[in-house]
């Protein structure tokens, strides 16, 4: 079953009522007497709501001294162990339970696998199972899918969920499962088709609208991710996933100081967080809150620990921080940390031009352009990438003749209509640095109509509320003191 399903069911009436029951026995100091399952809903919201063990042991106890031989607490307990990396005592008391064909004994049999990275065993089991089952087959098959999606092992969940699509096409679950392992697979527009199947059916839930979110956030389309953001929060203000997806959203469009106020609600949330503080950081930086920046991202180090699923980008962004505090040789050796975090085969090409920015930004190019003459000679099927990505660099840091000469060696050897547009878009801005107007213009020409979008990022705070197509016109008076015929 999803977690969220299991959360879903703590909220609701009729577990209060069991939880209420259970806890104003205990408060009176007698044993209630309750249903195994009851007991065993009770040991799972203590475990995974109210984070306590101890509460949770005791009514679990309690379920097995009144149902020694009943399914559900055996299964809780076995999972415990199970969760706290025990396998062999996890696997010992799954075999001990007398009901094998139990469904959540099969499931637990399953996960026992996947942990073991027995995951093709798993799956056949599971599938055989379904196979010879007559009753509720598909909430089976929905099951098991999501035991391979809590590990992320999406290629398994679609083998189900394409066998539960087959049999009910038009239920819910169906589409929530679909979406989430093909959001797992990267496959955001089919995931989109099911997550709007499912808000056509139920448009406050915020979970759809999030993934909804997600999906337009994998492919770039951020207006529609901050749009779904808006409705998840207008439903739910207070709905922390919403909130961190708004939160990257506004971050990707460089709205750094909306992203600072809700990543700064989100550390009240959860200080223990490292991405938020990672985040944050991006925005301190931004804003030129160097020390403060540097605070958050000290702190994301500290409580990652080395073992964040961001940890490379920690490291990174740290070393960015420091680089814009001068102190290269710290800039330096945090890319070295982040670099242990790929495979020895692995493409860094990222760190290498971080590495030529560092230098750069403090005042080496000549540094710069050794390592982007090593990352050159690093990836042989990138060279044109390469090339454009270290021209940029020297050009953020104010190198405008050196970037101008790489991105002239680059018309040369880049043939592409757009790439040449673009690149006759930072000529033109090169050259305007450099006071070589002739030049300047005759880029400016160059680079439309394709290169429109470029020479406004570029130029716009030069003419401002000025149309690219008239930046040739207004810079041409700048220089001549009269428009040109």
């Amino acid at each position: 079953m999803r977690l969220d399903d299991d959360l879903k069911y703590f909220e609701s009436s009729e577990f209060k009522d069991i939880l209420a029951t259970y806890e104003t026995a205990c408060e009176a100091g007698s044993q209630p007497y309750m249903e195994a399952d009851e007991l065993t809903d009770i040991a799972e919201y203590y475990s995974m709501v109210c984070h306590d063990d101890e509460r949770a042991e005791e009514a679990i106890t309690l379920a097995l001294q009144l149902h020694p031989d009943a399914v559900d607490p055996q299964v809780f307990k076995a999972r415990q162990f199970m969760q706290a990396g025990e396998l062999g005592t996890a696997e010992d008391l799954c075999n001990a339970i007398e009901d094998q064909q139990h469904r959540e004994v099969i499931f637990l049999r399953a996960e026992l696998m996947v942990r073991e990275e027995r995951v093709e065993e798993a799956a056949n089991m599971l599938l055989q199972t379904a196979y010879a089952i007559q009753e509720d087959s598909d909430y089976f098959l929905y099951d098991s899918a999501y035991i391979f999606i809590d590990y992320h092992i999406y290629d398994q969940s679609l083998v189900f969920a394409n066998q539960l699509e087959q049999i009910a096409p038009d239920w819910y679950k169906t589409w929530q499962v679909m979406a989430d392992t093909n959001l797992g697979l990267s496959n955001n527009r089919l995931a989109l088709t099911y997550i709007e199947r499912m808000l056509d059916v139920d448009p406050f839930a915020t979970e759809s609208w999030n993934w909804r979110a997600e999906a337009y956030c994998e492919l770039g389309e951020y207006p529609e991710a901050l749009n779904s953001t808006e409705y998840a929060l207008a439903i739910d203000a207070q709905n922390e996933r919403a909130t961190q997806l708004k939160a990257w959203v506004l971050l990707q469009q460089e709205h750094y100081p909306e992203a600072l106020a809700l990543y700064e609600r989100l550390i009240e949330w959860s200080p223990d967080n490292e991405q938020n503080w990672l985040y944050a950081s991006y925005c301190l930086l931004d804003a030129d809150r160097i020390e403060e920046a540097l605070a958050a991202i000290e702190k994301a180090e500290a409580l990652a620990q080395g073992m964040s699923s961001e940890q490379a980008v920690i490291y990174e962004q740290h070393a960015q921080i420091l680089s814009r505090k001068g102190d290269v040789q710290g800039a330096l050796e945090n890319l070295d940390k982040a670099q242990t975090y790929f495979e020895p085969d692995a493409d860094v090409l990222d760190l290498d031009l971080l590495r030529a920015r560092v230098e750069a930004e403090n005042e080496r190019p000549d540094l710069a352009l050794d390592y982007i003459q090593q990352a050159y000679h690093h990836h042989e099927d990138e060279h044109l990438v390469v090339y454009f990505q270290g021209a940029l660099t020297l050009f953020d840091c104010g190198y405008y003749e050196i970037a101008r000469d790489m991105l002239l060696e680059l018309l040369q050897h880049d043939e592409a209509p757009r790439h040449q547009a673009e690149y006759y878009a930072y000529l033109a801005y090169c050259s305007m640095m450099l006071e070589q107007a002739d030049e300047t213009l005759d880029y400016l020409q160059r680079a439309m109509p394709m290169g429109e979008d470029k020479l406004r990022d570029l130029f716009s705070e030069e003419f401002p509320n000025v149309q690219p197509a008239e930046y040739y016109d207004y810079y041409y008076y700048r220089i001549h003191n009269h428009w040109p015929k």
